[in-house]
């Protein structure tokens, strides 16, 4: 992973986390998980249906399932 990626990941994490802190809206959190896989899809191959993201006030979850996984 480039200097520039990581940057960008964890600008994306930040921007999650605090969102999350905030207690944002289904909306909001939608749009963060969207984020979040069109980022790791650009380092992993993942299919849409095997991943899978929790949001709650204290915690991230990303699950990806399949059979390369």
């Amino acid at each position: 992973m480039s200097v520039p990626s990581v940057h960008v990941a964890k600008e994306r994490l930040k921007t999650l986390l605090i969102a999350d802190r905030m207690q944002c809206t289904p909306e909001i959190a939608e749009k963060l998980s969207s984020d979040i896989f069109h980022t790791i899809s650009k380092y992993l191959e993942i299919n849409p249906d095997e991943f899978h993201i929790q949001i709650t006030h204290t915690d991230i979850h990303i699950k990806i399932t399949g059979e390369n996984y």
